[in-house]
This record gives C-alpha cells, sequence and structure tokens, in this order.
C-alpha cells in the first residue's frame, strides 16, 4: 500500500469537507442589501430623521443657503396649517397616506423600507405631480390618495441620486442641486456633468445658473422639500405610516 498517495487523498477528502461546510453556511447578502448598505455608507444624509424640532438642520444639511432655509421653514408652516397637520381628527396628509392605494409603496417611499433610495428621493414619485408641461408638488387639498405618478415611471431618479450624491466629490447643496434636475427633467444634464451641471472648468456646478436657465425652479424646490419633510414627519409619527 502507498501510504504516501493514502494521506494525500485524506487531505483531499478533508479539506473538500471543510469546504462544503463553509459553502453551506456561508450568509449571501442579496443585491438589494448590499446596495442599499452602500448607499448608508456612502450618502452623508441617510438615516435623517425627519421631525419638527429636525427641520432647520435638516435643510441646511441638504445644501439650501440661509435665505433658502427661511423660506422653505415657513412655507413647511403654511402648508402645516393648510392641511390641518396639527389636528389628528382633520389631518389631511395621513387621511392621503391611508387612502392610497398602494400601502407597501407608500412604505418604501415614506419609511425607506424595502427602498434603496433615501426617503428625501423616494417622496419624489408620490408627492410630485406632472401639471401641464411642468412637475410641481401636489395640493393636497385636491386629491384623495398618495399615489404614484406616472411621470416617475421614465424619471431617471435612482441614476441621478447615486451620481450626485454618492461620488467622490460630491457637493454640499448635492440635494437642492438634484432636486431641480429632476423637477426640470434634466436628469440627462447632471449624467453627462454638462452646465449647469457641470464638473469641468467650462461647465461648472452652479445653482444661479439652474435658476437662470429654468426659471421658477427655485420656488418649485422649495415647495417639495416643504411639502416632502411635512408629508414624511406626519408618516414618522406615533401611529403613523411608519411606526405601524
Amino acid at each position: 500500500m502507498n501510504w504516501r498517495l493514502f494521506f494525500i487523498g485524506m487531505l483531499i477528502l478533508v479539506a473538500s469537507g471543510i469546504d462544503g461546510f463553509l459553502l453551506w453556511n456561508e450568509e449571501v447578502v442579496p443585491p438589494d442589501a448590499k446596495t442599499k448598505a452602500e448607499a448608508r455608507a456612502s450618502d452623508p444624509l441617510f438615516g435623517m430623521q425627519f421631525t419638527p424640532s429636525a427641520r432647520e438642520p435638516n435643510i441646511q444639511k441638504m445644501g439650501f443657503g440661509p435665505e433658502e432655509v427661511v423660506e422653505i421653514l415657513k412655507k413647511l408652516v403654511v402648508f402645516e396649517d393648510k392641511y390641518r397637520v396639527k389636528d389628528p381628527t382633520l389631518n389631511q396628509i395621513q387621511v392621503r397616506i391611508e387612502n392610497g392605494s398602494d400601502p407597501d409603496g407608500l412604505v418604501a417611499a415614506f419609511c425607506g423600507t424595502g427602498s434603496t433610495l433615501p426617503v428625501r428621493y423616494a417622496a419624489l414619485p408620490w408627492i410630485v405631480m406632472e401639471m401641464g408641461e411642468q412637475l410641481k408638488v401636489v395640493d393636497v387639498e385636491e386629491i384623495s390618495s398618495f399615489e404614484l405618478q406616472e411621470w416617475s415611471k421614465t424619471a431617471r431618479i435612482p441614476a441621478t441620486y447615486e451620481e450626485a450624491e454618492l461620488g467622490k466629490d460630491r457637493k454640499e447643496d448635492a440635494t437642492r442641486m438634484t432636486v431641480a434636475a429632476i423637477l426640470s427633467r434634466s436628469e440627462q444634464a447632471l449624467l453627462d456633468h454638462a452646465s449647469p451641471w457641470g464638473r469641468g472648468l467650462w461647465a461648472g456646478w452652479s445653482w444661479t445658473d439652474v435658476q437662470k436657465k429654468h426659471p421658477g425652479i427655485r420656488q418649485r424646490v422649495i415647495e417639495y422639500t416643504a411639502l416632502m419633510h411635512l408629508v414624511l414627519e406626519v408618516a414618522n409619527t406615533e401611529g403613523g405610516l411608519c411606526s405601524a
């Protein structure tokens, strides 16, 4: 009997058994979970808490200037009063959430569960609608529920978010500029680094130029940010969508 060959064979069998055991017990991370983990690690605003007390610091973190922060806070109060958010029995935003025909979709959008997008972007398809040729926030009084809007099915929200927010050269006002690109249907310009969402010497990143190129976009971004924050506050209150 060739003992050398015998021992080699035994070593191969033992090694194969160890490999099989490790493979059997290996925890494979699903692609969605991996993507979400990477996004959380890269996005400095991922995990932002939406509460009334966090309004000002949240808006500042999104890259808005001092005057814009004041305007958004004022608009938040306007929406809060208009939609009777402080009255539990008349809260129109809560009613529109409860009336939604796709509760799982709303949970993903407003609570972040099952979505690789942070809620500040995931909410876009639900609270922005097409009005003529423009994308504007919905008037909550004129709808019966929050529903996924048709325009969002062709919008490149994930790609635009990843390009502007998760890159190594992320700008401080990345959220403000990215929301503006989506609302003005200029995702491709941002993805191509074309002015005014550029990176190069001759095609710079400029909020001033965005406003010049798309008149009225500043107000639409302000209104979106205010309504988005308020809707997410309602969704995250005790007994709300995200605490159910």
